[in-house]
Protein backbone atom coordinates (compact mmCIF):
# COMPACT_ATOMS: atom_id res chain seq x y z
CA UNK A 1 0.00 0.00 0.00
CA UNK A 2 1.09 3.51 -0.87
CA UNK A 3 2.55 5.20 2.60
CA UNK A 4 1.11 8.87 3.12
CA UNK A 5 3.09 11.58 4.51
CA UNK A 6 1.89 11.73 8.79
CA UNK A 7 0.93 15.44 9.55
CA UNK A 8 4.26 16.04 10.74
CA UNK A 9 5.54 15.36 7.38
CA UNK A 10 3.02 17.43 5.93
CA UNK A 11 4.06 20.06 7.47
CA UNK A 12 7.35 19.75 6.69
CA UNK A 13 6.34 18.81 3.32
CA UNK A 14 4.89 22.81 3.26
CA UNK A 15 7.67 24.33 4.68
CA UNK A 16 10.32 22.97 2.69
CA UNK A 17 7.85 23.61 -0.94
CA UNK A 18 6.53 27.10 0.30
CA UNK A 19 9.60 28.89 0.76
CA UNK A 20 10.20 28.05 -3.19
CA UNK A 21 7.07 29.89 -4.47
CA UNK A 22 7.94 32.90 -2.77
CA UNK A 23 11.26 32.97 -3.70
CA UNK A 24 10.45 32.31 -7.47
CA UNK A 25 7.74 35.80 -6.69
CA UNK A 26 10.33 37.41 -5.20
CA UNK A 27 12.44 36.82 -8.27
CA UNK A 28 9.94 37.41 -10.75
CA UNK A 29 8.78 40.88 -9.15
CA UNK A 30 12.31 41.79 -9.05
CA UNK A 31 12.72 41.50 -12.76
CA UNK A 32 9.51 43.23 -13.66
CA UNK A 33 10.49 45.89 -11.74
CA UNK A 34 14.11 46.15 -13.33
CA UNK A 35 12.65 45.67 -16.31
CA UNK A 36 10.08 48.70 -16.03
CA UNK A 37 13.33 50.46 -14.24
CA UNK A 38 15.27 49.69 -17.61
CA UNK A 39 12.86 50.63 -19.71
CA UNK A 40 12.21 54.20 -18.42
CA UNK A 41 16.00 54.59 -17.96
CA UNK A 42 15.66 54.21 -21.79
CA UNK A 43 12.99 56.76 -22.55
CA UNK A 44 14.52 59.31 -20.32
CA UNK A 45 18.21 58.89 -22.40
CA UNK A 46 16.52 59.08 -25.20
CA UNK A 47 14.83 62.26 -24.42
CA UNK A 48 18.19 63.75 -23.12
CA UNK A 49 19.98 62.42 -26.44
CA UNK A 50 17.20 64.05 -28.56
CA UNK A 51 17.25 67.71 -26.53
CA UNK A 52 20.89 67.50 -26.58
CA UNK A 53 21.72 66.55 -30.52
CA UNK A 54 18.51 68.45 -32.45
CA UNK A 55 18.96 70.69 -34.96
CA UNK A 56 17.72 74.00 -34.25
CA UNK A 57 14.86 75.39 -35.73
CA UNK A 58 15.41 75.49 -39.58
CA UNK A 59 16.08 78.79 -41.57
CA UNK A 60 14.58 80.17 -44.41
CA UNK A 61 16.62 79.79 -47.21
CA UNK A 62 18.04 76.17 -46.15
CA UNK A 63 17.17 73.21 -47.53
CA UNK A 64 13.98 71.07 -45.81
CA UNK A 65 15.41 68.34 -43.99
CA UNK A 66 14.44 65.12 -45.71
CA UNK A 67 11.76 62.48 -44.24
CA UNK A 68 10.00 59.01 -45.15
CA UNK A 69 6.99 58.31 -42.54
CA UNK A 70 3.53 56.46 -42.68
CA UNK A 71 0.40 58.28 -43.85
CA UNK A 72 -3.22 58.37 -43.12
CA UNK A 73 -3.40 58.09 -46.53
CA UNK A 74 -1.55 54.94 -47.36
CA UNK A 75 1.78 53.76 -47.91
CA UNK A 76 4.60 56.53 -46.86
CA UNK A 77 5.26 59.65 -48.16
CA UNK A 78 8.99 61.14 -48.70
CA UNK A 79 9.46 64.89 -49.12
CA UNK A 80 11.68 64.45 -51.92
CA UNK A 81 8.38 62.70 -53.80
CA UNK A 82 6.53 66.29 -53.73
CA UNK A 83 9.54 68.01 -55.51
CA UNK A 84 8.44 70.85 -57.65
CA UNK A 85 5.39 71.34 -55.49
CA UNK A 86 4.89 73.70 -52.66
CA UNK A 87 4.75 71.80 -49.24
CA UNK A 88 3.02 73.10 -45.84
CA UNK A 89 4.25 70.83 -43.24
CA UNK A 90 1.77 71.21 -40.07
CA UNK A 91 4.05 69.79 -36.82
CA UNK A 92 1.54 69.54 -33.89
CA UNK A 93 2.39 67.73 -30.37
CA UNK A 94 -0.66 65.18 -30.73
CA UNK A 95 -3.87 64.35 -32.46
CA UNK A 96 -5.25 64.28 -28.90
CA UNK A 97 -4.60 67.39 -27.20
CA UNK A 98 -7.49 70.34 -27.37
CA UNK A 99 -5.44 72.69 -28.69
CA UNK A 100 -3.87 70.32 -31.23
CA UNK A 101 -7.13 69.25 -32.62
CA UNK A 102 -8.86 72.59 -33.55
CA UNK A 103 -5.29 73.57 -35.35
CA UNK A 104 -5.65 70.34 -37.72
CA UNK A 105 -9.69 71.63 -37.81
CA UNK A 106 -8.03 75.60 -38.87
CA UNK A 107 -5.80 73.81 -41.78
CA UNK A 108 -8.79 71.78 -42.82
CA UNK A 109 -10.78 75.00 -43.52
CA UNK A 110 -7.96 77.06 -45.43
CA UNK A 111 -7.27 73.69 -47.03
CA UNK A 112 -9.02 74.30 -50.35
CA UNK A 113 -7.54 77.59 -50.72
CA UNK A 114 -3.72 76.32 -50.63
CA UNK A 115 -4.68 73.30 -52.71
CA UNK A 116 -6.21 76.04 -55.56
CA UNK A 117 -2.66 77.24 -55.47
CA UNK A 118 -0.90 73.95 -55.97
CA UNK A 119 0.29 73.45 -52.66
CA UNK A 120 0.46 69.71 -50.62
CA UNK A 121 -0.52 70.13 -47.17
CA UNK A 122 0.98 67.42 -44.93
CA UNK A 123 0.42 67.33 -40.88
CA UNK A 124 3.11 65.64 -38.75
CA UNK A 125 2.34 64.71 -35.14
CA UNK A 126 3.66 62.10 -32.82
CA UNK A 127 0.86 59.29 -32.79
CA UNK A 128 0.69 55.72 -34.14
CA UNK A 129 -1.10 56.09 -37.78
CA UNK A 130 -4.30 54.00 -36.17
CA UNK A 131 -4.52 57.12 -33.42
CA UNK A 132 -4.04 59.35 -36.48
CA UNK A 133 -7.08 57.78 -38.70
CA UNK A 134 -9.09 57.79 -35.85
CA UNK A 135 -8.39 61.55 -35.53
CA UNK A 136 -8.99 62.10 -39.05
CA UNK A 137 -12.54 60.89 -39.53
CA UNK A 138 -13.41 62.70 -36.36
CA UNK A 139 -12.28 65.81 -37.46
CA UNK A 140 -13.18 65.43 -40.92
CA UNK A 141 -9.53 66.06 -42.55
CA UNK A 142 -9.13 65.33 -45.98
CA UNK A 143 -4.97 65.75 -46.09
CA UNK A 144 -2.83 63.11 -45.42
CA UNK A 145 -0.90 63.35 -41.59
CA UNK A 146 2.10 61.74 -41.05
CA UNK A 147 3.33 59.54 -38.05
CA UNK A 148 6.33 60.05 -36.34
CA UNK A 149 5.49 57.90 -33.56
CA UNK A 150 8.80 58.42 -31.34
CA UNK A 151 11.13 55.28 -30.69
CA UNK A 152 12.43 55.48 -27.51
CA UNK A 153 11.72 58.88 -27.12
CA UNK A 154 12.84 59.62 -30.51
CA UNK A 155 11.69 62.00 -33.02
CA UNK A 156 13.93 62.29 -35.86
CA UNK A 157 11.93 64.75 -38.16
CA UNK A 158 11.20 66.55 -35.40
CA UNK A 159 13.82 66.95 -34.25
CA UNK A 160 15.92 67.89 -37.77
CA UNK A 161 13.26 70.64 -37.79
CA UNK A 162 13.95 71.88 -34.72
CA UNK A 163 10.00 72.04 -33.67
CA UNK A 164 10.01 69.58 -31.13
CA UNK A 165 11.73 70.51 -27.99
CA UNK A 166 11.58 74.02 -28.73
CA UNK A 167 13.15 76.43 -26.09
CA UNK A 168 9.89 77.27 -24.31
CA UNK A 169 7.48 75.12 -21.58
CA UNK A 170 5.07 73.40 -22.97
CA UNK A 171 2.68 70.60 -21.69
CA UNK A 172 2.46 68.77 -24.33
CA UNK A 173 4.79 65.12 -25.24
CA UNK A 174 7.00 67.43 -27.68
CA UNK A 175 7.39 71.48 -27.08
CA UNK A 176 5.75 73.49 -29.85
CA UNK A 177 3.08 73.18 -32.87
CA UNK A 178 4.33 75.12 -36.12
CA UNK A 179 4.01 75.47 -39.95
CA UNK A 180 6.61 74.83 -41.97
CA UNK A 181 7.03 76.66 -45.72
CA UNK A 182 8.94 74.97 -48.60
CA UNK A 183 8.94 75.75 -52.35
CA UNK A 184 8.80 73.66 -55.19
CA UNK A 185 12.99 73.38 -54.79
CA UNK A 186 13.17 71.99 -51.39
CA UNK A 187 13.74 75.30 -49.94
CA UNK A 188 12.52 76.42 -46.69
CA UNK A 189 10.49 79.69 -47.52
CA UNK A 190 8.91 80.40 -43.91
CA UNK A 191 8.64 79.20 -39.98
CA UNK A 192 6.39 80.24 -37.77
CA UNK A 193 6.73 78.30 -34.18
CA UNK A 194 3.78 78.99 -31.97
CA UNK A 195 3.89 76.76 -28.53
CA UNK A 196 0.51 76.13 -27.27
CA UNK A 197 -1.46 78.39 -29.25
CA UNK A 198 -3.76 77.68 -32.90
CA UNK A 199 -2.48 79.66 -35.42
CA UNK A 200 -5.58 81.33 -37.25
CA UNK A 201 -6.77 81.36 -41.08
CA UNK A 202 -5.61 84.55 -41.60
CA UNK A 203 -2.20 84.01 -39.67
CA UNK A 204 -1.45 80.40 -41.95
CA UNK A 205 -2.84 81.96 -45.26
CA UNK A 206 -0.47 85.36 -44.74
CA UNK A 207 2.51 83.15 -43.85
CA UNK A 208 2.06 80.81 -47.06
CA UNK A 209 1.11 83.83 -48.96
CA UNK A 210 4.22 85.84 -47.90
CA UNK A 211 6.43 82.35 -48.38
CA UNK A 212 5.32 82.25 -51.86
CA UNK A 213 4.30 85.36 -53.52
CA UNK A 214 1.21 84.20 -53.71
CA UNK A 215 -1.06 87.70 -55.06
CA UNK A 216 -3.54 88.14 -51.99
CA UNK A 217 -6.69 87.68 -53.84
CA UNK A 218 -5.80 84.20 -54.62
CA UNK A 219 -5.23 83.01 -51.51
Amino acid sequence: MPSFPSEGGYKELVETTLPLADRDRRRLGMLLSASSVMLLVLVLVGMVVERSAHEPLVRVGQPAPDFTLPSTSGGRVSLVQARHRPVVLVFVPSVRCDVCREQLRVVQAVLPRLQGRGVLVFAISTDTPASQRAAAMELGLTYPLLSEAPTVGRHPVGSAYGVYHYPEEHSGPVDANGIVVIDGAGIVQAVRVQPGRIMTEDEILATVQAALDLPRGDT
